[in-house]
């Protein structure tokens, strides 16, 4: 009696804590292009069609809100969005793309972005123009590093003597 009650417990405890997707990614339809974080002030969305599909492309800025107003969220300082109030707000108007093909891609390039969080959404219609697959991907759009920041990787190799004579006036004169 004990373990029919446990099994039963347990049964309607895993029943209860699974979540239903309302739509499923479709496996013909993948989001090739942004990556999780971009440097610079542009997207280039890019998305995989393996089957004659129609998509529906969306790109959101996600913003957070504070009190009645709407901020962007800065990627430089946040590691996290769990504890924010993301509002979506539509930064592209919604383009439908009709591919016939068996292997065709949707490409888009926007342009002028502020550093932010970015959401692209696709959507797979049906031919009455329904969703019947949805998949969505963050995107991290973060300041480009600013030019001469970096290492040099290629540079000519010093000979022995003039290596130590620079060393040496270093030494005395600092860099």
């Amino acid at each position: 009696m004990r373990r029919s009650i446990l099994a039963i417990a347990i049964l309607a405890l895993l029943l209860f804590s699974t979540v239903f997707a309302s739509a499923a990614s479709d496996p013909a339809v993948t989001i090739v292009s942004p990556g999780e974080s971009v440097y610079g002030s542009s997207l280039l969305v890019s998305v995989k069609m393996t089957a004659p599909k129609t998509i529906k492309v969306f790109v959101y800025e996600e913003k957070e809100k504070v009190g009645d107003t709407l901020v962007s969220i800065d990627t430089a300082t946040v590691t996290t969005l769990e504890d924010k109030v993301l509002q979506s707000v539509s930064i592209l108007t919604p383009e439908t793309y009709t591919g016939s093909g068996s292997l065709q891609f949707y490409n888009k390039q926007i342009t002028d972005l502020k550093p932010g969080i970015y959401r692209i959404k696709v959507d797979t219609l049906d031919s009455n123009g329904i969703a019947t697959a949805s998949s969505s991907v963050r995107v991290a759009l973060m300041e480009a590093p600013a030019a001469g920041t970096g290492t040099t990787i290629f540079q000519t190799q010093s000979s022995g003597a003039l290596q130590w004579v620079q060393n040496l006036l270093k030494t005395l004169f600092g860099n």
